[in-house]
């Protein structure tokens, strides 16, 4: 029990384990070993590792901790899970809630169970938790989806994205089929109304959504549209955050959470970081396929102007997808501005591949693949805005940057 005090600090949301085979008790235990030890260490933040292990202690952990929450919602897509995610949970605290969920965006089974771990605690006390809001991605959403057993499970869109780990759209959503005929039938379905062939796959409730009629788009300061009759007034820019923005307020309905106070709340809703970010010097938007890349430079193409700057940060690590070529298929094009002043600057380990595919779209782009000195170079003499546009890793590498940036100013 010394071991125990002094590996699990105090957790406010703590779930009920005690009554736990000894074999799950260790997993969690060594989980949180592994998440302290990397704390201290600086060699992580704790969001993948110890699910990752305790898994191999008790593969059934995530099953075994899920079923001890009230109510589990699902969320998967291509693209708008974090976004839609961390807007679900805000409402739902908003109202009052107690909410977990993979925050930091670790959306495979690993990253499920460490945050599942995080808020464990070997002590005998009650579970205070109302909900659980997880996001996995494309291919994690067939084999953890059983396993979580949610109440809600959301499908947002798909489109090609990370062809060396999911396959073409028509083998992703072949895939989901399968998984959804798994599922009981006391389970809710809310999916995206151009994906019918999902809810013929289904024999439970399913709902659907689309973007509403009357958006009107106000460039970088956001848009106004209706829902269920009530005007809604959204600080996010872009088409995109409509769609996440028209999810979120579906499931608050069907949660029963005051769609008026939601609808309030969002004045107060902060974005991930690198998800339309803004900063003194400008702003981050997460790009990793093309139809999330196109959908930011549909936004962000017809406000800029001469003195902007543009930094594109393309990886291909694990996390991003090793094959890249899916820039082939985004609409860098948008991007173009007349007078082809714009300063732009490609960046990351594929930057030379990025730089190649620009030429094609006729747009002329520096190279400089450390990120750090490309950011340093993109803001000496910047007059307008920079946008940085990274994939994932990329952008994970930009948050450290920052952060050290942000201490050297200090």
């Amino acid at each position: 029990m010394i071991l125990a005090t002094t590996l699990l600090p105090y957790q406010d949301k703590p779930v009920l384990i005690y009554n736990l085979a000894m074999r799950t008790k260790t997993a969690i235990l060594l989980g949180k070993s592994i998440a302290r030890l990397s704390k201290i260490l600086k060699i992580g933040g704790g969001t993948a590792a110890p699910g990752l292990y305790a898994l191999k202690v008790d593969p059934n952990l995530v099953s075994k901790l899920a079923t001890k929450i009230p109510k589990n919602i699902v969320i998967t897509g291509t693209n708008g899970k974090t976004t839609t995610a961390r807007m679900i949970a805000h409402f739902a605290k908003e109202a009052g809630l107690k909410v977990i969920r993979n925050h930091t965006g670790s959306n495979l089974e690993c990253g499920i169970a460490s945050t599942l771990i995080s808020n464990c605690t070997l002590y005998p006390v009650p579970c205070t938790l109302d909900l659980g809001i997880w996001e996995l991605d494309e291919a994690a959403f067939n084999t953890v989806v059983p396993k979580i057993n949610p109440d809600l499970v959301i499908i947002l869109n798909v489109s090609r994205d990370q062809l060396d780990r999911y396959g073409e759209v028509d083998t992703v959503v072949n895939n989901w089929c399968q998984t959804l005929k798994k599922l009981p039938g006391s389970t809710t379905l809310l999916i995206n109304k151009d994906l019918p062939k999902l809810k013929s796959c289904f024999s439970g409730k399913v709902l659907t959504f689309g973007l509403p009629k009357d958006i009107k788009l106000k460039g970088l300061e956001g848009s106004v549209f209706k829902f269920l009759g009530k005007n809604v007034n959204l600080t996010l820019p872009g088409i995109y955050h409509v769609f996440n923005t028209v999810v979120a307020l579906s499931v608050a309905n069907e949660l029963k959470i005051s769609i008026n106070k939601s609808i309030l709340s969002l004045k107060s809703f902060m974005p991930a970081f690198g998800r339309v970010e803004k900063f003194d010097w400008g702003y981050i938007f997460l790009i990793k396929n093309p139809a999330g890349a196109t959908a930011v430079f549909e936004t962000i193409g017809p406000i800029l102007k001469p003195d902007d700057r543009l930094l594109l940060a393309l990886n291909d690590n694990l996390a991003d997808g090793t094959d890249v070529s899916w820039i082939w298929d985004a609409e860098w094009e948008r991007l173009q501005v007349t007078g082809n002043r714009l300063q732009i600057t490609c960046s990351g380990t594929r930057a030379y591949d990025l730089a190649n595919r620009l030429k094609y779209a006729d747009i002329t782009a520096m190279v400089e693949p450390d990120l750090k000195k490309a950011f340093r170079e993109a803001r000496k003499g910047l007059k307008g805005r920079l946008f940085v546009l990274p994939t994932y890793t990329a952008m994970l590498q930009f948050q450290k940057i920052l952060n050290r940036h942000y201490w050297e100013e200090a």
